[in-house]
């Protein structure tokens, strides 16, 4: 009777065809409900299973959420691929399950393939610079960096090198993202791969002063502070004649961790013992300090 009534109504024709397709079994027992039933359970229990092969991994490679880790980088870039070829081998599967013949759209998923790369292709150079960048390990997870391309500068330690870009947490808090094919061809300064930093801290004194009671004074001022490196140079000297001021150069040599706790203390540190010893530091318009006795 439904047969009858289709002949003169398209709509349950169309129906009737739709059921028909989806409920006729194959050779295996199996209506292509069932497939695509089967198709979801398998994509969701593959999402599942996935991710907890990745976990397994990371733990295997000692991947953790925080803390520094040379090769976290390229730890995550291979976990990341190997679930990404997980995926491709579910998309097989789903694709066999469904009983997708693939043959008759041959021609068009390369005409795709070709229009997509064409497009993603700067994606694609992103994706091959990560690896060079990996490979070449100039920075890792953990580094502070100053990266220097035609887009800018940009300065911050690395967070992660992902598939196409690397991200740097700058010291002010914020994120920034370079292309991973920017990185690669940019000038990038490493600052904390020797594990050490140099520190030249300028100080500009009156030319009344005495300058081997300055240097002296200075000298002091740092010598004993344990966050300097013993074993390195400590370099006190006179490295300009200034119009208004002789300026003094403070040289030595710290831990990367302790550069900037350092840097930030030894200006308060060198004002009270300019104080303390009377050494006077001009201001560039007291020209008050520039007598012909001076210069004498």
């Amino acid at each position: 009777m439904i047969y009858e009534e289709a002949a003169t109504n398209p709509w349950l024709d169309f129906w009737n065809s739709v059921v028909e397709f989806f409920m006729t079994k194959d050779d295996f027992g199996l209506n292509y409900l069932t497939r695509i039933l089967i198709a979801i359970a398998l994509i969701v229990i593959s999402w599942f299973v996935i991710r907890f092969i990745g976990f397994l991994m990371k733990k295997a490679f000692g991947i953790k959420r925080k803390g520094p880790d040379i090769d976290v980088s390229a730890k995550y870039f291979i976990v990341n691929i190997f679930k990404a070829i997980l995926w491709v081998g579910v998309a097989f599967v789903v694709v066999w399950i469904l009983k997708i013949d693939t043959t008759g759209i041959a021609g068009v998923t390369s005409a795709i393939t070709v229009a997509v790369g064409l497009a993603l292709q700067d994606l694609i150079g992103c994706f091959a610079s990560g690896l060079l960048v990996l490979n070449q390990k100039f920075i890792v997870t953990g580094d502070f960096v100053s990266i220097t391309n035609g887009l800018g500068t940009a300065e911050g330690t690395v967070i992660k090198i992902h598939f196409f870009f690397t991200y740097l947490r700058t010291p002010n808090g914020q994120i920034v993202t370079i292309p991973n094919n920017n990185v690669q061809k940019a000038l990038v300064t490493n600052y904390s791969r020797l594990g050490k930093r140099r520190m030249n801290y300028d100080v500009g004194v009156a030319y009344k002063s005495d300058i081997e009671q300055v240097k002296k004074v200075f000298t002091d001022l740092v010598k004993n502070d344990k966050r300097r490196l013993k074993d390195e140079e400590l370099n006190v000297y006179v490295y300009e004649l200034g119009a208004f001021a002789v300026g003094v150069r403070i040289r030595l040599w710290t831990k990367f961790e302790d550069y900037w706790p350092l840097y930030n203390e030894l200006g308060e540190k060198i004002l009270l013992a300019c104080r303390e010893n009377n050494i006077y530091i001009p201001c560039s318009t007291d020209r008050a300090v520039l007598n012909v006795d001076h210069f004498e």
